[in-house]
């Protein structure tokens, strides 16, 4: 396993988590998420991209998908705070990275990457263990707002247009890591105008405590993306590496919320685990 795939798989839980802190201490999601991507912005500037080409990002080829991935990660992350204090973290960390399937099947179908009945029985799997593992949240969330149940499910179909974008416009356009680099901040850059906008249109009055945990929250989020899409351009075969990164990940969240948030799990909940593991190792091994 390669330090960018470890790293890829690292960094997305240590986000969750911090919404779960951020719950205790009544920060509020929505700043810290737009304030986040300031800080991704202010990484980027000083890692990846100069500010005259942060202004000409509407002149780049992978414009047009980074101006959806930037939308859906701003949708995505607050769906993914919900769900982390509502229904846990490794609920919100497993829904977000089993929809694995949908690249997957992509690059099967769109790239021809080689596949066989394990992989299809892998896929299958993966689609029934999301149903084992959140089912629980119908009589489990904090919240009276049944919509809430829903929200792994949300979760699980926007991460996987994302990720399949991302997929697709690395494999069509990317070359080197300064070209990742600039991908991610721009759509970073994308996701921070649509949150003001919407903190705009809301009348969110911002408080000091909210910014700061957005900008602390933005070093794992910029360096979580960065790693997944580098690990993607570093390896041909995507099929194989985005569920090595997503099994990862689930092992970290799923041992990091049993264990440090005493974060109960049913039977079903298991179940649904070990058909996930079975799944990812299905589509990782053939």
């Amino acid at each position: 396993m390669s330090l960018s795939i470890l790293l890829a798989i690292l960094f997305p839980v240590f986000s969750v988590l911090l919404f779960k802190e951020f719950d205790k201490r009544n920060i509020d999601t929505l700043t810290a998420i737009v304030f986040n991507y300031f800080g991704a912005i202010a990484l980027g500037l000083v890692l990846f991209v100069t500010p005259s080409q942060l202004l000409t990002i509407h002149h780049q080829a992978w414009f047009e998908s980074a101006l959806v991935v930037g939308a859906l990660f701003l949708l995505n992350f607050f769906l993914i705070a919900k769900t982390a204090v509502n229904q846990g973290v490794s609920v919100a960390t497993f829904a977000n990275k089993i929809s694995l399937v949908f690249p997957v099947v992509f690059t099967v179908a769109y790239f021809g990457e080689s596949t066989n009945v394990w992989k299809i029985v892998g896929i299958a799997l993966a689609l029934l263990s999301i149903f084992l593992l959140t089912f629980k949240s119908a009589n489990r969330v904090k919240s009276s707002n049944s919509v809430l149940v829903l929200y792994p499910f949300f979760i699980f179909i926007f991460t996987g247009i994302a990720e399949t974008l991302i997929n697709f416009t690395q494999k069509k356009w990317f070359v080197s890591s300064n070209e990742i680099g600039y991908f991610v901040i721009a759509a970073f850059f994308i996701s921070f105008v649509f949150g003001i906008i919407l903190l705009t249109v809301k009348r969110v009055k911002l408080n000091l405590k909210n910014v700061i945990a957005g900008l602390v929250l933005s070093i794992p989020n910029t360096f979580g993306l960065y790693y997944f899409v580098k690990s993607l351009n570093e390896n041909t075969d995507s099929s194989s590496v985005l569920p090595m990164m997503n099994i990862g990940t689930l092992l970290f969240a799923i041992l990091v919320g049993y264990f440090l948030y005493q974060e109960n799990l049913t039977t079903r909940n298991w179940l649904g685990i070990v058909t996930a593991l079975v799944s990812i190792l299905l589509l990782s091994v053939f």
